[in-house]
């Protein structure tokens, strides 16, 4: 009696199976996933500097900016974002994309200062840390003013960017917003 072809392949997809679809199983979720975010659809904003004064008792420099944008409903109106944050490099000209990509950063999470009306400008502040990124972003450090004044030398202004993310949203990011160096210096008590 003659097997049909099937009857020998079968043991061979079984192992082909367990072997191959397991190992590429990321990739497919991952595609996914990807292939389902959607854009945000909202302009590059931009965000202009007010001041930063250091928090009392820690060391937190809060910094308020200013948009037209409402930030908290970037993605959908009425639901806020995942992470809203703040993110200044304090070595290049530019925040990178990449977060760890920048080994002296200033970052935190943004909060709305003062909601207003339809047509306004939006105020936010955000609770920045001064750090060095340690271990490709997994850990950092906070950085001391003699390292500070050694990173900034030589600079007039710390670029700032305004990044968000919400879950099935391509992540958002603002035009660069500038803060001066001397603010900076003033606040962390550099001569």
């Amino acid at each position: 009696m003659r097997r049909p072809l099937i009857f020998f392949l079968s043991p061979l997809l079984v192992n082909l199976t367990v072997a191959v679809v397991p190992r590429y199983l990321w990739l497919i979720i991952v595609s996914l996933f990807f292939g389902c975010t959607r854009d945000h659809n909202a302009p590059v904003a931009d965000i202009d500097y007010l001041e930063l004064a250091r928090e009392p008792g820690a060391e937190l420099y809060g910094v308020k900016f200013s948009s037209n944008i409402d930030f908290l409903s970037i993605f959908e109106k009425g639901k806020k974002p995942i992470s809203s944050m703040l993110r200044c490099s304090l070595e290049g000209d530019e925040v990178s994309i990449d977060r760890d990509a920048d080994r002296y950063i200033a970052e935190g999470l943004v909060s709305i200062e003062q909601p207003l009306r339809e047509n306004e400008v939006f105020i936010y502040s955000a609770a920045l840390m001064l750090d060095e990124n340690l271990n490709e972003g997994r850990s950092s450090r906070m950085l001391r003013a003699d390292e500070l004044r050694r990173i900034l030398q030589g600079k007039q202004f710390v670029p700032c960017v305004y990044t968000a993310t919400a879950f099935g949203f391509k992540a958002y990011r603002s035009a660069t917003m500038r803060v001066p160096v001397a603010d900076i210096f003033r606040e962390v008590g550099i001569q």
